[in-house]
């Protein structure tokens, strides 16, 4: 009996999710150092009502996870672009 997926390479297991978790924390450090200094930076220019505490911590807190999801969803688009997944072939 076949197995009914058969690919030549699997991203699946334990390894797999440990990478990608490890690589998200990094991404999410670097992210939040990127925000944290955009905003900073930006802090004279912006308009005040983003400059309150309670608004400056929601930026601040969801700025880097939405770039966290806009880097995975870019890596899983290259990845597609780069290795399309064929169709099996059907035995002659």
């Amino acid at each position: 009996m076949a197995a009914p997926f058969k690919t030549s390479f699997a991203r699946l297991g334990c390894g797999y999710v440990l990478i990608s978790l490890v690589i998200s924390c990094i991404l999410l450090g670097l992210n939040g150092l990127i925000v944290t200094n955009l905003f900073t930076a930006a802090a004279d220019s912006i308009p005040e009502f983003l400059q309150e505490r309670r608004t400056a911590q929601a930026i601040l807190f969801a700025g880097p996870v939405l770039l966290l999801i806009v880097q995975w969803w870019a890596f899983d688009v290259t990845v597609d672009w780069i290795l399309p997944v064929r169709a099996p072939r059907e035995p002659k």
